[in-house]
């Protein structure tokens, strides 16, 4: 009966824990229909290759503002979330079109992009890295980069190696993608267990170490401007997330944080595109 017990047991959690990984890596997708047209902007279609293969498709916006805009122009590179897409956060920085040219992309598996999983930021680095090697042929030296949720751990993880990258805004972002395992179960005492073996398959099937993919390790390297955003109820990536990038960030004096209460995962305060403005306008 005890061994009948234990491999009851043992099944569950390899199971539970197979089933998580596989959903977490191949996550139903979010598809916006939105383009930048429909907001009265002029694009173009863009696309570019990562280090490892993978095409991925973006708008490349030129700035509003200027008679005749050129990839010379200063740029900043937005970066969705997970499961999301490009056209899910074009509505809400849409307005720093006025004054930049934006480069939107879809990240590996998701979107319009090519890709057989994602790895909600492991991988994706090299999805940032290929986005800026493109600016780079367009001549484009220096960029913002804003990212929200697997977006702004991504833009973390990548300033340290892109001296390109002048000043991040980083919203809603985790701390360590093997604390996010420990998010995907939620089971009280199971969830231990259950986030290491899902982290156990990471390195089995996909040769990613969650533990390596820390953002708030990154930023310990990194001196440029940067604009933290986390809210304090956020349930999604809990608040704690943001507290340990904030100490990570104890040694940058250009650091600045924006803590709020009682939003949502991705909910906008009233004088969010002021705020945003403003940090961009000082940096680049």
């Amino acid at each position: 009966m005890v061994y009948k017990i234990l491999f009851a047991i043992a099944f569950f959690l390899i199971f539970t824990s197979l089933w998580g990984f596989y959903i977490s890596i191949r996550p139903p997708k979010i598809l916006s229909t939105i383009t930048p047209q429909d907001l009265g902007l002029n694009y173009e279609d863009v696309s570019f290759t990562t280090a490892d293969g993978i095409k991925l498709a973006g708008w490349f916006i030129p700035s509003q503002t200027e008679e005749s805009p050129t990839s010379f122009s200063k740029t900043i590179i937005l970066l969705h979330g997970y499961p999301a897409d490009k056209g899910d956060i074009l509505p809400a920085l849409s307005f720093l079109s006025q004054k930049y040219n934006l480069l939107l992309f879809d990240f590996r598996y998701l979107g319009q992009s090519q890709g057989k999983y994602s790895t909600a930021g492991a991988k994706e680095v090299w999805d940032l890295k290929a986005a800026l090697r493109f600016l780079k042929s367009k001549g484009v030296q220096e960029v913002g980069v804003w990212g929200f949720s697997m977006g702004g751990a991504v833009a973390l993880m990548v300033a340290k190696d892109m001296p390109e990258i002048k000043a991040i805004v980083s919203e809603s972002s985790y701390a360590s993608l093997d604390l996010m395992a420990l998010e995907l179960y939620r089971l009280p005492l199971l969830k231990y267990p259950l986030a290491y073996l899902t982290s156990l398959w990471g390195k089995v099937f996909l040769g990613i170490d969650l533990k390596e993919t820390t953002p708030a390790e990154a930023a310990k390297n990194i001196s440029i401007p940067v604009f933290i955003i986390h809210s304090v109820n956020d349930i999604v990536i809990p608040f704690s997330h943001a507290l340990l990038i904030k100490e990570a960030f104890k040694n940058n004096p250009k650091a600045e944080f924006w803590f709020e209460k009682n939003l949502f995962h991705g909910q906008l305060s009233r004088d969010y595109e002021k705020r945003i403005g403003n940090f961009f306008n000082k940096t680049l």
